[in-house]
């Protein structure tokens, strides 16, 4: 009751494969991060209460509740928060927001360029500014609990892989993982997914 904005942006699609395609023209490495408990660096702009938490219930206190100070996983608006506090943070490094994509930020200098995309809590950043982005690396994880992936190996269910002729963009792993999750793995490949012998009516349903 009584929020305003849910909504939070997210990288599109073309914009990390726009990404990735500068990357392997111009030979710029890419680097990913992680944001550990994303949702829990948000601030909150309404004010919020909740119920004491079954076996965390304050001695003394009971049928008192939990003024919430930051989002919590399971608030509609939690999203939302936690991208203006990102968002925030690296407009304060110096990045400014992609007017075309909202979850991509730049920062031009005399030295390069320095690109950011964030999908959630899964950060990649490239650019030819190596010193800024060990700069802006730096920045994130004294603003943020944060992990280093290293190279971009995995993301948005892409696999990339990197070598002398290119990068290489592959959905194996993803396919595997769907296909073990719905017990399919071991199944054989077929052109089409159904007897092709079978004749439906117009509704769809076969002939009796």
């Amino acid at each position: 009751m009584d929020y305003c904005d849910t909504f939070s942006p997210v990288a599109k699609l073309t914009s990390v494969r726009l990404f990735i395609s500068m990357a392997a023209t111009h030979h710029w490495p890419l680097h990913q991060l992680d944001i550990k408990n994303a949702f829990l660096h948000g601030d909150l702009e309404e004010e919020v209460y909740m119920e004491q938490p079954p076996g965390f219930v304050a001695q003394g206190e009971l049928g008192r509740v939990c003024h919430l100070r930051k989002s919590l996983y399971g608030l509609k608006q939690s999203p939302r928060a936690w991208f203006g506090k990102f968002s925030q943070a690296v407009e304060k490094f110096g990045l400014l927001k992609s007017k075309s994509d909202h979850s991509v930020f730049y920062k031009r200098s005399t030295v390069g360029i320095i690109l950011l995309v964030v999908y959630v809590d899964d950060i990649v950043i490239t650019g030819s500014d190596t010193e800024g982005i060990s700069s802006l690396k730096s920045f994130i994880h004294t603003q943020f609990n944060t992990k280093d992936l290293g190279e971009l190996k995995y993301f948005l269910g892409i696999e990339v892989t990197r070598s002398k002729q290119g990068i290489f963009l592959s959905q194996r792993k993803y396919v595997l993982d769907l296909l073990t999750e719905t017990g399919k793995l071991g199944s054989k490949p077929c052109n089409a997914p159904m007897n092709p012998a079978v004749h439906l009516t117009r509704d769809g349903k076969p002939f009796e």
